[in-house]
């Protein structure tokens, strides 16, 4: 294995760990928008503070992570010479030899796994919440059923992550393939 394909691949772990903490961005981008809901959320006193800012911020941070992650899994050869980070090694070979696809796999794994660990103790913790709320009659008129729809999205994402892992693998080494990167 030579420094670059080393590179590569531990940029495209970094690119798929990016990739994780967008569910984080469009959980808080989907709670931003659930305030514009409420009623008087158009008052400025009220929207500036908690809908629009909120939105504007997450809409501005989701942005730079997706450019972020397009330059992490699709431009790697472009980081790498514009970073210079496969010269000055004595060596041009690496002596330990395990496959691009194996390593992509095992970072998947893993990515989907966090997001699992993550997401189901908020999917009960928000169903137990939405049911003390629903009996003891506190409810405030937020939608905390955002909440609970919002947990269940990064479950699905989590199982999903796992379980169609070969397809995730397939697109990112084809657009290494395919794409020349400068």
């Amino acid at each position: 294995m030579t420094p670059r394909s080393l590179f590569n691949v531990i940029l495209k772990i970094f690119g798929l760990l990016f990739l994780k903490n967008i569910v984080i961005i469009l959980g808080l981008l989907t709670a931003s928008f659930s305030f514009f809901t409420q009623p008087g959320s158009f008052d400025p006193k009220v929207a500036y503070g908690n809908g629009i800012l909120g939105t504007i911020f997450n809409l501005l941070a989701l942005i730079a992570y997706c450019f972020i992650i397009y330059l992490l899994l699709l431009r790697t050869n472009y980081i790498i010479d514009k970073l210079k980070l496969d010269q000055g090694f004595n060596q041009e070979e690496f002596s330990f030899h395990f496959s691009t696809h194996l390593v992509l796999t095992i970072a998947i794994i893993l990515i989907g796994g966090l997001i699992l660990i993550n997401s189901i103790p908020d999917f009960f913790e928000d169903v137990f919440s939405y049911f003390l709320r629903k009996y003891y009659g506190s409810e405030t008129g937020f939608p905390y059923n955002t909440y609970i729809v919002l947990s269940a999205i990064k479950t699905i994402l989590g199982f999903l992550i796992i379980g169609e892992r070969k397809r995730i693998i397939g697109f990112i080494e084809n657009k290494r393939t395919k794409k020349t990167d400068y």
